[in-house]
């Protein structure tokens, strides 16, 4: 499934400053909508369909701002939905490139030649892949059928060719166990940064997922995890930084 773009190209959304989207890096933050996976705990519900009624940004735009802004800025980071569904994709990375920046690409892996292809034409410094689920959940977790081949050549590529990387898995408790972040770990050897993340609350894909839930495990899991990457980061738990 790639998504169709008639005319100029648009993003749907867009951050001018993040200091959170790059590591190291502030940067500008677009948001691309359409999405092959139904995740329920999905924030960006809004951006899991095309819907043309959401606000339309130029890219052009985005690219003249970011070149007025260039002491500020001096990269992007494009993220969605899932914006290796975009046929645009490339030009618009081009195009973030012909000004000298750094674009760090957000993807959930299901087109893995896509990402080969950005990653060997250079066109992009940084890769964050979501890693849903261990492979025997992938399916339940996302709500939507997925190649587990692509998902898993998306990995080896990554790890393999990317300038700079990470993987990431959003934790909800009704979802993951601690046996799931085992298996992930047994997968995962040989990767050297992976992040586990809080999910956010409010207006997720799925209504039940609005409520804030209690994380019983999560010392396990964060004992686990640091044993077992290189880099391991936390994200919006705070309270166990």
């Amino acid at each position: 499934m790639l998504i169709e773009v008639d005319g100029p190209m648009y993003v749907q959304g867009w951050v001018k400053v993040s200091l959170l989207d790059f590591p190291k890096e502030p940067c500008s933050t677009v948001f691309i909508s359409g999405c092959n996976l139904r995740c329920p705990y999905c924030h960006n519900s809004m951006l899991v369909t095309v819907d043309k009624s959401l606000a339309q940004t130029k890219w052009k735009e985005v690219l003249a701002w970011i070149k007025s802004n260039r002491k500020l800025i001096n990269a992007v980071c494009i993220t969605g939905g899932e914006p290796t569904l975009r046929k645009d994709l490339y030009l618009m990375i081009h195009l973030a490139k012909e000004l000298g920046i750094k674009v760090k690409l957000d993807t959930n892996g299901t087109q893995p030649y896509i990402i080969e292809k950005l990653i060997r034409l250079k066109m992009v410094d940084f890769v964050a892949m979501d890693i849903k689920a261990p492979l025997s959940k992938y399916e339940k977790v996302c709500r939507a059928s997925v190649d587990l081949d692509s998902i898993k050549r998306s990995v080896e590529v990554i790890r393999s060719l990317a300038p700079e990387y990470e993987f990431r898995t959003t934790y909800h408790p009704d979802l993951l166990f601690v046996e799931d972040f085992l298996e992930i770990c047994k997968w995962l050897d040989r990767s050297s940064n992976y992040v586990l993340q809080r999910c956010r609350i409010g207006e997720n894909l799925d209504p039940s997922f609005n409520k804030m839930p209690v994380y019983y495990s999560l010392g396990e899991i964060i004992k686990l995890l640091r044993n077992h990457f290189q880099h391991f980061t936390l994200r919006g738990f705070s309270e166990f930084a």
